[in-house]
């Protein structure tokens, strides 16, 4: 890494004049090339799957294909749907499709196991492609049946108690009675064994007086005890089954995916969940809307990043003394705080590409400068991961082959984007400066294709741009509002962004941008939610 790292230093140094000359030679923009228009996506037809209550499958692939923008779901109404096909039948009619613009049906059958599916072409009248498909079960539901069991427990103790006490008052009964019984005190042995008759009758008396009171407290205990377990059982039942539908409907999504790859050729992103900051808080959500949590973190997080296997995230854990890196481990849900990192100045980091090792911006006294330490903790110190420039090197983003890395500084007067061979060789201003024009670029995220980078440029508000790699070529992508911190879907065409549509101090949301059609749709719908970050696909647990 030492090695790297003078490498990277010298390859600052060489390249400073050309970077500084593009003050005076700015590379001009070019003009785009004729754009291929969009092709209409294809129409699909859905069949029904099961009957649920609320997001039925069908619910969920549907919206899935709408979300994805290369499917367009047809939705039909119930009389048609019924006279294609219901459930139990063998075959389908195909006959009342005709009238409609479908290209393809899907049918989906419940199996032990999960689901079988079969996507038909319907113009060519026949099946396209089948396969069976495994989706986690829902645990059966047994609070009824463990607050039935500890009802049971609570009559036959509550009634092993009643009997006591029955008891306890028939002995009561019986004292008083003798108490009530004349005894001849004529003598002084009379008068003495009345005194001790007495006193065995009172002695007696208040043992009973103690042995009805234990029975209440522990009646008492036994109901109280009884709700305690109940409620304990009920809130892991609940956790248990959350988690199980969780995984369930991610199971809905992986298949709602491959149907996509089917018929389009690419992959789907409904597999997939997008982490974010709303205050001081880390949420993950997934693609659609839906399963919003929140995650532990040590102190308030910034900056959240996933792992390239979906399995941890790494973020920025600020409290009162600066900033340390910190990752969480979606498994065990354990926040852990990097020993590579001490308080200060530690922002903006990421995973390499082989999920190895993290990278960040560390600074203090001097400008933040780009480090690196193992994922795994082992490291106790950070070292240097590329050259400095003499300012600031934030934000750093790695190209999908991992080969070279984009980052974010503030030369030669405002923030600029640079690219890099991750050896520290190659540098290069990318984003294009004109002479007497002031232009601010932050927030670089590198696409999955590796064609082009996403952007925040500030002309006023903050809005969205990418540029081409191969050109330079520069688009606009947002422009109502303020558009910030874009990150990639999988499929490279989608992106979350940050945006806010009032005014300044009102709050932000987590919104969906579709690169090639401009479709915005909004993700979060409460909080103050920003800087999101999208997973790769995720699989669920089985």
């Amino acid at each position: 890494m030492n090695r790297f790292f003078l490498v990277g230093a010298l390859a600052f140094a060489t390249l400073a004049p050309p970077v500084n000359a593009q003050k005076t030679a700015p590379r001009t923009t070019t003009r785009p090339k004729p754009q291929t228009p969009v092709a209409i996506p294809p129409a699909v037809v859905v069949l029904q799957v099961d009957t649920s209550a609320g997001d039925s499958t069908r619910t969920i692939i549907q919206r899935d294909f709408d979300y994805g923008d290369r499917i367009q779901p047809l939705i039909l109404d119930s009389v048609t749907l019924a006279d294609v096909w219901k459930p139990g039948n063998r075959s389908i009619n195909f006959a009342p499709l005709a009238q409609t613009r479908a290209n393809f049906v899907v049918r989906a059958r419940p199996t032990t196991a999960g689901l079988h599916v079969e996507v038909y072409d319907l113009p060519r009248g026949r099946l396209r492609q089948e396969d069976y498909f495994r989706l986690p079960k829902l645990p059966a539901r047994r609070l009824e049946a463990v607050r039935d069991s500890l009802a049971g427990v609570l009559a036959r103790r509550a009634g092993a108690t009643g009997d006591a006490l029955a008891a306890i008052a028939t002995t009561r009964d019986s004292l008083t009675a003798q108490a009530a019984k004349t005894v001849p005190l004529k003598t002084t042995r009379d008068r003495a064994n009345a005194r001790r008759a007495a006193a065995a009758r009172d002695s007696l008396s208040r043992e009973l007086d103690r042995r009805e009171a234990t029975l209440q407290a522990n009646a008492a205990q036994d109901t109280v005890r009884m709700d305690s377990v109940l409620t304990r059982f009920a809130a892991r039942d609940s956790v248990a089954r959350d988690s199980a539908a969780r995984e369930r409907r991610l199971g809905i999504h992986v298949v709602a995916d491959e149907i996509e790859r089917w018929i389009t050729g690419t992959r789907g992103i409904s597999a997939t969940r997008i982490a974010f900051i709303d205050g001081t808080k880390l949420k993950i959500i997934d693609s659609d809307g839906a399963n919003e949590r929140t995650l532990p973190t040590a102190s308030a997080a910034l900056s959240p990043a996933w792992s390239p296997t979906g399995k941890s995230i790494v973020y920025a854990d600020a409290d009162d003394r600066g900033t340390r890196i910190a990752q969480i481990d979606l498994r065990t849900m354990r926040p852990r705080l990097l020993a590579a990192s001490n308080r200060g100045l530690n922002i903006t980091p990421v995973y390499t590409r082989d999920g190895k090792n993290i990278v960040w911006a560390s600074g203090g006294d001097a400008p933040a400068e780009l480090v690196l330490a193992d994922a795994s903790g082992q490291d106790t110190i950070s070292v240097p991961y590329v050259g400095r420039l003499g300012a600031e090197t934030t934000s750093p983003s790695f190209s999908p082959d991992g080969k070279q890395i984009v980052f974010m500084s503030p030369v030669p007067l405002t923030p600029q984007l640079y690219i890099m061979n991750v050896d520290g060789t190659g540098l290069k201003l990318l984003t294009p400066i004109v002479p007497g024009k002031r232009s601010y670029r932050t927030g670089p995220e590198w696409s999955p294709k590796g064609d082009e980078i996403a952007f925040q440029q500030q002309n006023g508000d903050f809005q969205v741009w990418t540029i081409r790699i191969k050109d330079r070529f520069m688009r606009q992508l947002t422009n109502e509002g303020e558009n910030e911190d874009p990150s990639w879907a999988p499929d490279g065409r989608h992106m979350s962004i940050t945006r806010r549509l009032g005014a300044i101090g009102d709050p932000r949301s987590i919104w969906i941008l579709d690169e090639q059609t401009g479709r915005l749709r909004q993700l979060t719908l409460s909080g103050d939610a920003r800087l999101s970050d999208w997973s790769p696909p995720v699989r669920p647990t089985y």
